[in-house]
């Protein structure tokens, strides 16, 4: 813009709030609430002086304090009646008569106050730009809408075809936060709309105007709002336990900005996150630490199991507040907090950023939803689940199934082959000649219905022995990896039947505790009871508040 053009902000502020009473001054967060629209004003670049036009001293001292000047308010211009046009205009005659110059007048409400000083410039180059009488802001507000009166009277439909709103002609609303015009449109017509108006659309959120409690809270909420970023691993190797677990926490984080952070070797991760509609940006093996600080996130979760000292040092040193899950590596002690529900607290002096064990698993959220079953609801087992992660990638499921089809008795098999499990053909062609009928079901969203049908369920030693141990099934878990080795609940609960290593399990030990569990009902009760008295589905509620402990030490949290 050009260098004798002057603009200024003209901020509106009486001291009658009913709906609010002293609505502008009291505290949002930690400032009074008028304080940002002022700040607001003043990181505007094409705005050089900022006024709060007042009749209250109290906000007058206010605005004094956070670097606007103020314009004192005559009384009578002080009421619920009186328009903001006849306001801005009186502001802007005390100006001229204080031999005042400036081209351009921009009225900010105080109510507004996430509106972003960049779209507070945007408007302003746009009416200068493009000699425009009038720029506002809108916000997108196409619907179905009807005109009328509902108190008495028909109603008239304001739309030409009855339509998804996603076929409709766009329309916008006019949110009052900001509107710009030239001085001299002002002064000729006493209105700051004048013939040629333009608009700037914003966000939902930046359109938010405070009138009453409802608006307050959606304010403080937004401003409490933080980006957080869930780094993740998932792929045949690792399974997909991570990436769930992080999906199941994104979805309870919902006063958030959720993004993900996967590398090349996790395309099965970046295809589940994004058909769930998150954003997930993919970066090559080593590129991670320089995206996850570029990005200025407040909160990173690290579910990548063990991490690197000169990784989680990088993101230290830079002030991220971090949470890592299932982290044994040399980085751990450098996290804000460590989370290990796979592990129970280790002996002697425990660090005070860990917290391990059963308290802080995570289930999905289907897992709520299904009542578990009683210890004494089966006599005979009639259904037997076999499930090995979305990837099995120790090639568990067809060995189990030849070792089961030996074993005479009245069951049935429920095999759930995961998104990753690349022998399908195979086990289809397996359950076409076995002597047991086998119920073959694929890539499930809904693997909660079938674990509440199973009698005794067998799986590897990962985190879907939690959700069956949620629903009180009997468990037979198998190592599928060496880390796996080291779960303890697994190794340890009454519930589960430790199987060992994949790699050393025989077909003649897994039939013997095999048969040991199918015809003792009596320890099958047990095994329930052992597991609905363990407390998991506590877990993921204690997780949800260490993160909002860690959210609580990033600087500059209202929290």
């Amino acid at each position: 813009m050009e260098d004798e053009r002057r603009v200024i902000a003209i901020i509106p502020a009486r001291g009658g709030s009913v709906g609010i009473p002293r609505k502008n001054v009291r505290l949002m967060g930690k400032k009074p609430l008028l304080a940002y629209s002022i700040e607001n004003c003043l990181a505007a670049e094409e705005i050089d002086d900022v006024f709060v036009s007042t009749e209250d001293a109290e906000i007058a001292e206010v605005a004094r304090r956070f670097g606007a000047k103020v314009l004192e308010r005559p009384l009578h211009l002080a009421d619920a009646i009186t328009t903001l046009d006849e306001v801005i205009l009186n502001s802007v005659k005390q100006l001229e008569e204080k031999k005042e110059y400036f081209s351009f007048v921009v009225t900010v409400q105080a109510t507004a106050p996430l509106m972003k000083p960049e779209n507070i410039d945007k408007a302003i180059r746009k009416c200068v730009l493009e000699g425009l009488d009038t720029v506002l802001t809108v916000v997108e507000n196409t619907h179905l809408t009807w005109t009328g009166s509902p108190d008495g009277g028909d109603m008239f439909p304001a739309y030409a075809q009855r339509v998804n709103r996603q076929q409709l002609p766009p329309s916008y609303k006019e949110t009052g936060g900001v509107v710009v015009c030239p001085r001299d449109v002002l002064l000729s017509t006493t209105s700051r709309f004048g013939q040629h108006v333009g608009v700037i659309e914003i966000s939902k959120k930046e359109a938010i105007d405070i009138d009453d409690y409802f608006d307050w809270w959606l304010i403080e909420k937004s401003l409490q709002r933080k980006r957080i970023c869930f780094h993740v691993i998932g792929n045949r190797l690792c399974g997909l336990g991570h990436v769930y677990r992080a999906l199941t926490l994104a979805d309870r984080l919902v006063d958030h900005d959720i993004w993900f952070l996967v590398n090349d070797e996790s395309q099965m991760a970046q295809q589940i996150i994004q058909d769930r509609f998150y954003e997930v940006v993919t970066v090559a093996p080593g590129k991670e630490v320089q995206t996850l600080l570029s990005d200025g996130s407040d909160l990173i979760i690290n579910d990548i199991l063990d991490t690197e000292d000169s990784f989680m040092r990088a993101l230290t040193e830079a002030g991220v507040v971090s949470v890592n899950f299932e982290d044994l590596g040399t980085g751990a002690s450098k996290a804000t907090y460590v989370i290990n529900s796979m592990y129970d607290a280790p002996a002697g002096q425990v660090p005070s950023n860990v917290l391990s064990g059963i308290d802080y698993c995570c289930l999905r959220d289907e897992f709520y939803s299904v009542f578990p079953r009683e210890s004494t609801s089966t006599k005979d087992v009639r259904n037997i689940l076999l499930l090995f992660g979305g990837t099995d990638p120790a090639g568990l499921t067809l060995k189990i199934l030849h070792w089961l089809d030996q074993i005479e008795g009245d069951w049935e098999v429920t095999v759930i082959l995961g998104i990753g499990f690349v022998h399908e053909d195979e086990v289809v062609s397996f359950a076409g000649q076995a002597n047991h009928h086998i119920e073959i079901v694929r890539k499930t969203k809904i693997i909660s219905r079938y674990m509440s049908e199973a009698d005794i369920a067998i799986t590897s030693a990962g985190r879907t022995v939690y959700e069956l141990g949620s629903l009180g099934i009997p468990v037979l878990s198998v190592a599928a990896n060496e880390r796996e080795m080291t779960h303890d609940f697994v190794r340890k609960s009454p519930g589960v039947i430790f199987l060992g290593a994949a790699s050393e399990l025989t077909e003649t030990r897994f039939n013997r505790i095999l048969g040991q569990v199918v015809y003792s009902d009596i320890l099958r009760s047990k095994m329930t009871q052992h597991l609905l008295e363990s407390g998991i589905r506590n877990g993921i509620d204690n997780v949800l508040n260490i993160i909002d402990k860690a959210l609580r030490v990033i600087p500059g949290s209202d929290s």
